[in-house]
């Protein structure tokens, strides 16, 4: 149980962040609503399921050393967590596990990490009035349980309701998909404000984390959609998926 929540939070300390086209460039706005609206067309798509992740052997090699490194100073860890910036890697420190020449190489091969599409999936976008909702096969079939609705700007993903949190403006291409990118976001957390002792003890740890993102990347005008699920029961991992996904047309 506490590897794989490890795992998850050594994740969520070290990266930052990770369509429907035609001829002409899609303005994007602040408005939420108009922004949905443009980034998804009514109809039949196609998408890059972009879950494949590169990366090298000796980054491989360096993350699994973190991690035991964690493991072994589980506890400590779990307050050294509380210091973190939000959106910024932790500080270095020897009971991370590896040296601090070996930290700053990870750091650097981390920047560099980038997805590739594991194969392409056939989406149906359909848009009501109020809502707007998704058809798909396959292992897309989370998607069937996506409703957006613009007019009070919630997200619901089966029976969660997702809150706004806010827009994105990544205004650099140290990301995931290699690119600038402008979007929004909305997430649903329980507890609210997960804290230190709770993930200490991991035993009795209840917890749901959703998240969904929709942006266009800037270096080819395409829509994305990152899905992440994440539930916990008595500390048993129940629910997991990370599906983000790039559209063709």
């Amino acid at each position: 149980m506490k590897k794989s929540i490890i795992s998850i939070a050594t994740c969520f300390l070290f990266i930052n962040c990770y369509s429907q086209t035609d001829n002409s460039k899609t303005e994007i706005t602040l408005q939420v609503q108009s922004d949905i609206d443009n980034f998804l067309v009514n109809g039949e798509s196609i998408v890059d399921v972009m879950d494949k992740i590169v990366q090298s052997p000796r980054q491989q090699e360096l993350t699994m050393k973190f991690q035991q490194g964690v493991q072994n100073n589980y506890e400590w860890f779990v307050e050294y967590m509380e210091n973190a910036t939000p959106g910024k890697p932790i500080k270095y420190h020897p009971n991370l596990g590896i040296s601090e020449g070996e930290y700053n190489e990870l750091q650097k091969l981390i920047k560099n990490i980038e997805i590739a599409s594991s194969g392409r999936e056939n989406v149906e976008i359909i848009k009501t009035d109020t809502t707007i909702s998704f058809n798909s096969l396959g292992r897309l079939q989370i998607l069937n349980q996506v409703k957006i609705n613009s007019i009070k700007n919630e997200i619901n993903i089966g029976e969660i309701k997702l809150s706004y949190s806010g827009s994105a403006n990544v205004d650099n291409d140290e990301n995931a998909f290699k690119s600038r990118w402008t979007g929004h976001n909305w997430v649903y957390e329980f507890p609210n404000g997960l804290d230190s002792e709770m993930l200490k003890d991991v035993q009795n740890l209840v917890a749901k984390n959703y998240k969904f993102t929709i942006g266009k990347l800037e270096k080819n005008d395409r829509t994305f959609i990152q899905i992440k699920g994440l539930e916990f029961d008595k500390g048993v991992k129940e629910v997991q998926f990370d599906i983000p996904l790039l559209f063709l047309n």
